[in-house]
């Protein structure tokens, strides 16, 4: 018998039958769902059930954040997020001027925020690329997410450029990391981490790029074919998933190098620029997709999502957040990424609510490899739960239940989001945090803020806090 029962409103399962239960209810027994059906049923089910009323909510499966980066929150807007100076900046932060101090930092805000977002399952690299002269830094990455209640998959593997030069300006330590050392520390990380908070907190092999290194024929170097047979290696050693950042012809690159590497472990960020011989082979060999619409790479060079999704790619739509100047909203995200495709197509029609709702639930789980536990609400799942309040201006009125997810995905955003429950425990009630083994909010907002200053402090960049000269009245910036 389940222990808790949470009484809708409605439910929207997105579940198999793809059904809308209004009234329904989901059944929780532990930190596992037991029961999803109309709400007199699995009261009448399971009568000695404690009960929550969400009453005037929305229920849905906990979002996926299927793409994003730690060191983010931190470095927020630095120089307005003006493109290649941000990321030379940030790097320098990154593998420079950050110690555990402000990581652990950083992770407690950024989980703090996809909570209240109702993102309960993410994904973040250590960094823009993983820093990985150290295991203690991905470990630090995942405090917020382990204290807050939260799933992660914490993102470690070679970063570009190798070798890279890092200091630990806490220890003032300096490493050169070359494959070797990255390799090295990501199968340390995978020894610290996987699967540890119960399961909560994973893993994932994820090299900044697929093929950091091609040659004027679109060819792997010798050098991204060593680092791609090596990833491939301790993904199937360790039964991992492989995540990576990739764009024009590094698809291809990778199937004529390692085609082992093309499989269903494997996810993409972004695919921006790629070919519809790509296409072809992400969908032969399982390749997932996961597409921020508001990520400066798709304003670079577009993916091709709509075709995508029509050769059977699975698609996510994730934030990037959150930084320079996007969030960890991944609500809001949804929309953004339907718009775009229908400007640039001029059809309206494309892209469904229901469908882009699956882009942000069972079909993001199923890019990280974890819709078997995760995305939808399920008897047997994980009872990963969100509630959106619908009694508002803004997403009112409410008239029957076959308007719900159109009114979810095309007005609903983090503000929302109401209640959270994350395998099992309330981590959202009332849009109060719920989190005894995380530091008070206040707290939190004050670290971050320090640690952020600390870091800036350490790679002299004060000025990048300075307004951007041409924040007004030009037409762009270094007019």
């Amino acid at each position: 018998m389940a222990q808790t029962v949470l009484v809708g409103g409605t439910v929207v399962p997105v579940d198999a039958d793809r059904r809308v239960l209004d009234p329904g209810a989901v059944a929780v027994d532990g930190d596992t769902i037991v029961a999803v059906g109309p709400r007199d049923q699995v009261l009448a089910d399971h009568p000695d059930a404690e009960r929550i009323d969400l009453a005037d909510h929305v229920l849905l499966p906990g979002l996926v954040d299927s793409h994003g980066h730690a060191g983010h929150s931190l470095t927020k807007n630095l120089l307005d997020g003006a493109g290649d100076d941000w990321l030379d900046l940030v790097k320098e932060i990154y593998f420079e001027g950050s110690g555990t101090g402000f990581w652990r930092a950083e992770s407690r805000l950024a989980a703090l925020e996809r909570l209240r977002a109702g993102v309960t399952t993410s994904l973040s690299y250590v960094g823009s690329m993983p820093r990985v002269d150290d295991p203690k830094f991905a470990t630090a990455a995942a405090t917020g997410y382990r204290e807050f209640g939260l799933r992660h998959v914490v993102a470690v593997g070679p970063p570009d450029g190798l070798p890279v030069d890092c200091v630990d300006p806490e220890t003032g330590t300096e490493t050169t990391v070359d494959l070797d050392r990255a390799m090295a520390t990501t199968e340390a990380v995978v020894d610290a981490l996987h699967g540890s908070a119960g399961g909560r907190v994973q893993v994932t092999v994820a090299p900044s790029s697929l093929v950091p290194e091609m040659d004027q024929d679109g060819a792997a170097t010798a050098a991204s074919v060593e680092q791609l047979r090596r990833v491939t290696e301790l993904a199937e050693q360790a039964d991992l998933a492989i995540h990576a950042h990739a764009y024009a012809g590094e698809v291809a690159a990778a199937a004529d190098a390692e085609p082992e590497i093309l499989s269903e472990r494997l996810s993409l960020a972004h695919c921006a620029g790629i070919d519809s011989e790509e296409l072809a082979l992400m969908a032969e060999n399982g390749v997932a997709a996961s597409h921020g619409p508001l990520t400066h790479a798709y304003a670079w060079d577009r993916f091709p999502v709509v075709e995508a999704m029509e050769r059977g790619v699975t698609v996510a739509v994730s934030t990037d957040g959150s930084a320079p100047d996007r969030s960890f909203d991944l609500l809001s995200q949804g929309r953004i990424a339907a718009q775009l495709q229908r400007a640039h197509h001029g059809d309206t029609s494309l892209l469904p609510a229901g469908r882009v709702l699956e882009a942000m639930t069972v079909d993001a789980a199923a890019a990280l490899g974890l819709d078997a536990e995760v995305g939808s609400l399920t008897p047997g799942k994980r009872a990963d739960v969100i509630a959106i309040d619908r009694r508002s201006a803004k997403l009112g009125p409410h008239l029957d239940a076959g308007g719900t997810v159109p009114r979810v995905v095309h007005y609903a955003d983090g503000s929302d989001v109401s209640f959270v429950m994350a395998d099992g425990a309330v981590r959202l009630r009332d849009s109060e945090v719920v989190a005894p083994e995380a530091p008070a909010v206040e707290t939190v907002l004050d670290d971050a803020a320090a640690a952020a200053e600390t870091a800036i402090d350490r790679v002299d960049a004060a000025d990048a806090l300075a307004p951007h000269p041409d924040l007004w009245g030009a037409v762009r910036y270094d007019e």
